[in-house]
């Protein structure tokens, strides 16, 4: 009797120990997918400016190769098409993340074998420019995968992995990349992350979503954004996505330009951009989810942006040559400035996915409000990069300033709305809450 007993718990442990399994090797190939997703966006925005600055080519010639991330802002555009059309055969999911991977990959590889050069320039920034699109266009089906798949505590984790691994692939794109530029030549660079892609691409063709019955081919519940606009503290949730955006990309990319005009080899920049990627994950992120939860949005926003300011002041002060151009000082500046703005962006989305669950179409709202913050990095990095080309540096990062302080002002309007002051004052601790930044 006692061995027939024991085999219902021996057969539970066994598929206990099999959805365990099963869960964190999915949960890994969707870190590997969002850290691919990122890759493409580092490339353009922080590497293709550095190295062609390395070259020679002026501000003002580099202000609009991070447009390249253009298709990360209207990306909601064809969002639906992504969610509604599909094989049954590959799966909802792998239908887009499979041909899209493949294409990011295909692209960072051409560009690996031409090199980026004065006389490759133009094709480079077409195939960047691609594999913007396929990763922008992946980056719906991604979401989705996580939130169909998982669900309670591990729902919690494929959220933090999704915050860490965008973050993470977008450092390993610009820091990484050009740390590898300087010890092993700009196409073995190029080639190396071309490989961490493609070891996403093999991660999703090796495993199998589910069965085409038990997925849902029903059409979701109409959403507009007109709705989405007409909820009262709706403006003002996109502007704080938008300003935080700015007051942190008005930073990044500028201070390695700046580096570069001061003859900072790219081992040098690059290593310090890394150190601040990590800092921005750990620190920023983590730290500020920690701090949301016993201190409410509201603060948490209001210390994120002050950090940002000193980091922000520091360049300033060594542009204007009133701090010299040391690597202790622009550490200082770096770490300052990726406390800020991870604990902003953990800030700004966790006010974002409190007012979107209020309503009945928290994927539309999430999706504008993203769209929102990419418009804020993308824009920013060719604005401000135009800035310096005439105005000088320091104008250039004043920028993430006056950002920061129009961020202020919209955080203090909380007050005149009740809903929003709620969303923004109330600490969450116990809650298991991890913020988003790409929600399906």
């Amino acid at each position: 009797m006692a061995l027939v007993a024991a085999r219902p718990n021996e057969k539970a442990c066994s598929m206990n120990a099999a959805s365990y399994f099963h869960n964190y090797r999915l949960l890994a190939t969707v870190g590997a997918l969002y850290v691919a997703q990122g890759i493409p966006l580092g490339l353009a925005m922080e590497t293709l400016p550095t190295l062609l600055r390395r070259d020679g080519v002026s501000l003002t010639g580099i202000a609009f190769l991070p447009l390249v991330g253009l298709p990360w802002i209207v990306k909601f555009l064809w969002a639906p098409f992504v969610d509604n059309h599909w094989s049954r055969r590959i799966g909802k999911r792998r239908s887009w993340i499979i041909p899209m991977q493949a294409t990011v990959f295909l692209c960072l590889a051409a560009v690996a074998i031409l090199g980026i050069g004065e006389a490759t320039t133009p094709i480079a920034i077409a195939l960047f420019a691609l594999a913007s699109l396929a990763s922008a266009t992946q980056d719906t089906a991604t979401d989705g995968l996580g939130a169909e798949n998982f669900e309670g505590a591990m729902l919690v984790r494929a959220n933090a992995v999704q915050v860490g691994g965008t973050m993470i692939g977008f450092f390993i794109g610009g820091a990484g990349c050009l740390i590898l530029a300087g010890m092993l030549g700009r196409q073995a660079a190029l080639a190396a992350m071309a490989l961490i892609v493609l070891s996403g691409l093999v991660l999703i063709l090796l495993w199998r979503e589910p069965a085409p019955a038990a997925q849902s081919t029903t059409r979701p519940e109409h959403a507009s954004l007109s709705r989405f606009v007409r909820r009262p503290g709706a403006v003002s949730v996109l502007a704080i996505a938008l300003l935080t955006a700015v007051t942190a990309s008005s930073v990044f990319g500028l201070s390695k330009l700046f580096l570069i005009d001061r003859g900072w080899a790219l081992e040098a920049i690059g290593q310090i951009g890394m150190i601040g990627g990590v800092v921005t994950v750990v620190v920023g992120c983590g730290g500020g989810a920690w701090l949301v939860r016993r201190m409410g949005i509201a603060r948490v926003l209001l210390l994120s942006l002050g950090l940002s300011c000193a980091g922000a002041c520091l360049w300033i002060m060594q542009a204007s040559a009133i701090l010299p151009v040391e690597r202790h000082i622009a550490l200082v500046a770096i770490l300052l400035g990726s406390a800020g703005s991870g604990g902003a962006s953990v800030a700004a989305m966790t006010l974002a996915m409190r007012f979107a669950a209020r309503a009945r179409q928290a994927g539309t709202d999430m999706t504008v409000v993203q769209s929102s913050r990419d418009l804020g990095e993308i824009g920013t990095s060719a604005t401000v990069t135009a800035i310096a080309g005439v105005a000088g540096y320091s104008s250039g990062f004043a920028f993430s300033i006056v950002a920061a302080i129009a961020a202020v002002f919209v955080i203090l309007s909380f007050r005149r709305n009740d809903a929003l002051r709620q969303l923004a004052d109330e600490a969450s601790d116990g809650e298991e809450w991890s913020p988003r930044l790409n929600p399906d």
